[in-house]
C-alpha cells in the first residue's frame, strides 16, 4: 500500500502510527501478551507493553509499529481514478441482483441490463449472489458507531482498540491545520437491543470521562458482517463454481483484509491457487466454535422471524414529528415515519430479502432487518443489502401500499 500511495500520489492524510490493542481486564492480560509473542514468532513487529499513551491506566497492550493510519475515502477514490483503460470500466448505480453461472458468466442488474466475464469476483460487502453456498446462514450483521470531537487536550498519538466490553477505539485525524478526536465502540447485532441514539449518547458519556470535549464535529456508524470463526470468507464462492469468487465478512477490518483479499483472489485467477486460500476459503472445515455461533445465530434469526409477525403494533398513527414506528393500519401490520414538515411514509416492512420484520432504527432513521442486516430508508429505497428490492416492491408481491399517504 505504501507503494501504491507513493506511486500514484495519492493524497489520503497517509502516515505511520503505532497501534495498541490494549486491556483494563486483569482476565485478558494473559492473552494480550500471548498475542504479541504469537506476532513476533511471525516477523510482525509487535511488542507487549505495560502502558500505553492513553490519558486512563491499562494492565497491557501489544504494540504493532508502524502501521498505516489514512483517509480511506480519499485512498479508494484515488484508486478508482486509475481503473479506468486498457479494457477495465467502472459503472455506478449499476445494482447486480444475479449471476447465470457457466464457463463465461452473464450478471443481470436490476435495470435488466447484462455484463459478461470469464471470471466474477462478488465483493458487494453481503453477496448478492449466493450460488447455494448459505452465506445467509453463515454471516451476521454488526453495527458499531463513532464520533468526531475537538477535545481540549492533545489527543494520544496512536491508534487504540480494547478487547473488553464495552469495546471502545480512538485514534487522532488531521482536520483543519489541527487534530481532531475519533472515539467509537457500541457494537451490537443489528437491529437488536436499545434504541440507536442511546448508542450515540453512551459513547458522548464515555468520552467526556477522558477529555475535555469543545465540540462534537460528526457522527455516524457503519455495519458489517462476520463469519462463523470471525475469519473472512475469501475465494470460489463455492466447490462448484470455480469462476466466481468472493470477499466477504470483514468484521469492521476492511482496508486490510479488502487488501489481502485482492491478493487471494488474483492469486487464484492467475496461478490458480494461493498459499493462504485454506485458512479464508469458504468451502473451510467448521470449528467447534463456529458450529456453535451457527446454532446461536440461526436460532435468533427463527426467532426474529416469529416473534415479528406475532408482535401487536399500535393500532393508531399517534407520531411526532422525526418519529418512526410500527402501527396497525387498515389490519395490516406497517411501518410509518414522519417527516419534519408532518408527510407520513407508510410501508410494508417485511424485508424483500427473506421475510424478516424490521426494526426502526431511530438514529438513522431507517428500517432495519434484525436477521440478514438489510437496511431500507424511511421511503421504503435499499440503503445496504442484502436485500435486491426496495419495500412496497411489486415484483416481490408486497402490500401496494402508498408511501405518502398524507400531509
Amino acid at each position: 500500500m505504501t507503494d501504491l500511495v507513493k506511486s500514484c500520489n495519492i493524497q489520503c492524510n497517509y502516515e505511520l502510527k503505532s497501534a495498541y490493542v490494549f486491556t483494563q481486564d486483569q482476565k485478558s492480560v494473559e492473552k494480550i501478551r500471548k498475542e504479541a509473542e504469537a506476532a513476533v514468532s511471525l516477523g510482525i513487529p509487535a511488542e507487549f507493553v505495560p502502558e500505553t499513551p492513553l490519558p486512563f491506566p491499562v494492565l497491557g497492550a501489544v504494540r504493532f509499529t508502524d502501521q498505516a493510519q489514512f483517509h480511506p475515502r480519499k485512498y479508494v477514490l484515488a484508486l478508482a481514478e486509475n481503473i479506468p483503460g486498457d479494457g477495465s470500466y467502472i459503472f455506478e448505480n449499476t445494482r447486480a441482483v444475479d449471476v447465470d453461472e457457466g464457463e463465461t458468466c452473464t450478471i443481470k442488474t436490476v435495470n435488466g441490463k447484462k455484463v459478461k466475464a470469464r471470471h466474477v469476483i462478488i465483493a458487494s460487502h453481503y453477496p448478492f449472489y449466493d450460488g447455494k453456498g448459505m452465506y445467509f446462514a453463515r454471516m451476521y450483521p454488526s453495527r458499531s458507531y463513532l464520533l468526531a470531537f475537538k477535545v481540549e487536550e492533545d489527543i494520544p498519538d496512536g491508534m487504540f482498540i480494547n478487547v473488553d466490553t464495552p469495546g471502545m477505539t480512538l485514534r487522532s485525524q488531521s482536520h483543519e491545520g489541527g487534530r481532531i478526536l475519533i472515539f467509537g465502540g457500541e457494537a451490537h447485532k443489528t437491529a437488536h437491543g436499545e434504541q440507536t441514539s442511546a448508542h450515540y449518547e453512551n459513547l458522548r458519556k464515555l468520552v467526556r470521562t477522558m477529555f475535555t470535549v469543545k465540540e462534537e464535529l460528526y457522527h455516524w456508524s457503519t455495519q458489517d458482517y462476520y463469519t462463523l470463526d470471525g475469519i473472512p470468507y475469501v475465494g470460489r464462492l463455492t466447490s462448484n463454481t470455480p469462476n466466481i469468487y468472493v470477499a466477504t465478512g470483514f468484521k469492521k477490518w476492511g482496508m486490510t483484509n479488502s487488501t489481502a483479499a485482492a491478493i487471494i483472489i488474483k492469486d487464484l485467477i492467475i496461478k490458480g491457487k494461493s498459499s493462504w486460500e485454506g485458512i479464508y476459503s469458504p468451502q473451510r472445515a467448521a470449528t467447534g466454535t463456529a458450529a456453535a455461533t451457527f446454532i446461536a445465530q440461526n436460532a435468533d434469526v427463527a426467532m426474529q422471524l416469529i416473534s415479528g409477525k406475532i408482535e401487536n403494533p399500535d393500532d393508531e398513527i399517534d407520531i411526532e414529528k422525526g418519529e418512526g414506528k410500527v402501527v396497525e393500519y387498515k389490519g395490516k401490520r406497517t411501518g410509518v415515519y414522519k417527516d419534519e414538515v408532518g408527510k407520513l411514509y407508510l410501508l410494508d416492512i417485511t424485508c424483500t430479502h427473506m421475510g424478516c420484520e424490521l426494526q426502526w432504527n431511530d438514529g438513522e432513521k431507517s428500517w432495519d432487518c434484525p436477521c440478514h442486516g438489510s437496511r431500507f430508508s424511511y421511503d421504503g429505497s435499499i440503503m445496504e443489502g442484502p436485500a435486491l428490492y426496495p419495500l412496497n416492491h411489486p415484483d416481490k408481491g408486497r402490500n401496494q401500499v402508498e408511501p405518502n399517504v398524507f400531509k
